[in-house]
């Protein structure tokens, strides 16, 4: 639905100011990051414990009074002139309402209307669901782990965050609300797993982390069912995330071994697995002597260091990439027999749009981009007599 489309980016960003809540847009592997990061600042204790909370059952039954409600309070809160784009604060609730009313579907022949959670795949659903837990029963929990700078994420169903207190403390406050506990799985201690990551401290309240395996699932590296032409791709890629999830050497050694042994049972031959490692550690910039020896910590700290820069400059890319085609207005390029009359007239276009518009704030720093068209003969059957 496009209105959903359109409100739930906004809506997003208010949510995430309020709460603090950071996107872990790569899933688990940006969990990583973000607490080493939050740990290097100084924020993470030894004695913090590590809480997650799956809401995927919440975004079937959720109330929508009650989150209609909550959506108001944040909403006022957050925006003091009470607009976003242009859109009032009743505006945007109205539209939400649009969405929420007109959720249908059909089954043994007969048309029904959801009255309770949102539409399974659709963006604004989490969105909702999320306003409900954090900003409509459990406000007074989100209060005080802002006040505590406390690291808040969210990946999919899926949040994480730290708690500087007792356990007790934490299911006090979360319990203080409605009782959620049949919406939710909810799992607290010194160690957690959040998707396929596992992160905790260890009886030393060194921060850990490595790659999580439900034994119930499986208990080695998925290899997809792809040609083995594709193989060495696809374990390039393991070793990535690899390095990313394990924090020190010797979880990485245990997770080379398990990446072995699956791509050996994939068909890959031993020679091309250590071939494959081997140029996996040139390109970040280990020396070639960590070939013919086992790695060692300093060199595995270093190897980590720089695809944790990689990754980085990467995410950098991506928003330029994002900021470029923000400011990219795609015109269909004309056709003319000559491409002289094609450049004059791409010239006068400039000059128009630049003395119209060049000086407005909101289409100043925007690029025109000409496409070629595509001339796609049309079948007989769709011209119309």
């Amino acid at each position: 639905m496009a209105i959903a489309r359109y409100i739930t980016p906004l809506l997003w960003s208010i949510f995430d100011r309020a709460t603090n809540c950071i996107r872990f847009s790569n899933g688990a592997i940006d969990v990583v990051h973000a607490i080493e990061r939050y740990t290097q600042n100084g924020h993470l204790k030894p004695s913090a414990l590590f809480v997650t909370l799956n809401m995927d059952n919440l975004t079937t039954i959720f109330s929508h009074e009650q989150t209609i409600a909550a959506l108001k309070s944040l909403l006022s809160d957050q925006l003091k002139d009470q607009m976003i784009q242009g859109i009032t604060v009743d505006t945007m609730i109205e539209l939400v309402y649009i969405v929420l009313q007109n959720q249908f579907c059909v089954s043994n022949n007969k048309l029904y209307q959801q009255f309770k959670g949102g539409a399974s795949g659709l963006p604004l659903t989490m969105l909702l669901a999320y306003i409900n837990m954090f900003y409509g029963q459990h406000r007074d929990l989100v209060t005080s782990f802002v006040e505590k700078n406390e690291l808040f994420g969210r990946y999919q169903d899926q949040a994480l965050l730290t708690w500087h207190g007792s356990e007790d403390e934490f299911h006090t406050l979360f319990n203080t609300g409605i009782d959620t506990e049949h919406l939710m799985t909810m799992s607290v201690g010194s160690t957690v797993h959040f998707h396929d990551l596992e992160i905790g401290h260890n009886s030393k309240g060194v921060l850990e982390s490595k790659v999580y395996y439900d034994r119930d699932i499986d208990t080695l590296p998925n290899v997809s069912d792809e040609s083995i032409e594709k193989l060495p791709k696809q374990l390039h890629a393991v070793l990535y995330r690899a390095v990313r999830c394990c924090s020190d050497l010797e979880k990485f050694r245990w997770e080379r071994s398990l990446i072995n042994v699956s791509f050996l049972l994939s068909g890959l031959p031993p020679g091309s697995i250590d071939s494959i490692i081997q140029n996996f550690y040139v390109e970040f910039g280990l020396p070639t002597r960590s070939f013919s020896c086992v790695l060692q910590d300093d060199e595995y700290r270093q190897l980590r260091r720089n695809i944790i820069q990689d990754v980085d400059q990467q995410a950098e890319l991506k928003k330029q990439r994002e900021r470029q085609r923000h400011n990219t207005l795609f015109l269909p390029c004309p056709h003319f027999n000559d491409q002289e009359t094609l450049a004059t007239y791409k010239q006068r276009l400039k000059v128009w749009w630049k003395k119209y518009y060049g000086n407005e704030q909101q289409t100043k720093y925007i690029q025109i981009k000409w496409v070629k068209r595509t001339l796609i003969p049309i079948a007989t059957s769709d011209i119309l007599a």
